[in-house]
């Protein structure tokens, strides 16, 4: 009986390790994780309508803090309510405002934590942008100019599905002193009403010129503003 070859048995020798090394490399994969169930969201417009793309994030909550770092409260996807006083403020634009009508902008540090629930749709382009709107109709201002703002440059969120990052900025808004009766105090002129984020590439995709920012947006938090001395 003749023997194997010489160029036989290197190939059973190559064909053994080529396997070897493509189990090997299966063994070591990162299984992807899939997106949350949660991140297949609803149009903000229509509660009964699921958004064209799933939504990557969930904003667990905006921590405001006072001008020494205390933490003033948090707004919540279930509690919308902050009341930010003029004396915790950060920084006023009009310290001497004492008068009826006068107006002044109240700032405050602010710390957004947020929960990855979706890969992109589509990667960032300039990154995402953190937004936040003082019209009254909140979620349901238009993408058009002027109806909500950036915070700051666009930031990268690098965060895994099922991950939780923290990042923090500034949030301002206009209060007015008015008469209540019982004194000068000042109220939420044009008060925060919602924080959100933005894909920049999903929301071009998604705006149609004008839409509601709540429905391009990949996360939001309602903000009812309330004033205060």
């Amino acid at each position: 009986m003749k023997a194997p070859s010489i160029f036989t048995k290197a190939f059973s020798v190559s064909s053994i390790c080529l396997l070897g090394i493509a189990l090997a490399c299966t063994d070591h994969e990162t299984p992807e994780i899939p997106n949350l169930p949660e991140s297949e969201c609803m149009l903000a417009t229509n509660a009964a309508i699921t958004r064209a793309y799933p939504c990557e994030f969930k904003i667990e909550k905006l921590t405001f803090y006072d001008k020494n770092g205390a933490v003033i409260g948090d707004v919540t996807p279930t509690s919308s309510e902050i009341i930010l006083t003029r004396s915790a403020a950060k920084e006023d634009s009009n310290p001497l405002a004492v008068a009826v009508d006068q107006i002044g902008l109240l700032t405050y540090d602010v710390k957004a934590t947020i929960r990855r629930i979706a890969t992109p749709s589509f990667p960032v382009v300039a990154g995402y942008q953190l937004r936040y709107t003082q019209h009254v109709s909140g979620v349901l201002a238009l993408t058009t100019p002027g109806e909500s703002f950036q915070v700051g440059s666009s930031v990268p969120l690098a965060i895994p599905v099922g991950g939780t990052a923290e990042h923090s900025f500034e949030l301002s808004y206009l209060y007015q002193i008015v008469n209540t009766g019982s004194g000068l105090k000042p109220t939420a002129f044009r008060g925060l009403t919602a924080f959100l984020i933005y894909n920049d590439a999903t929301a071009a995709e998604l705006d149609g010129h004008p839409s509601a920012i709540g429905n391009v947006a990949e996360a939001y938090v309602k903000i009812v503003t309330k004033s205060g001395v």
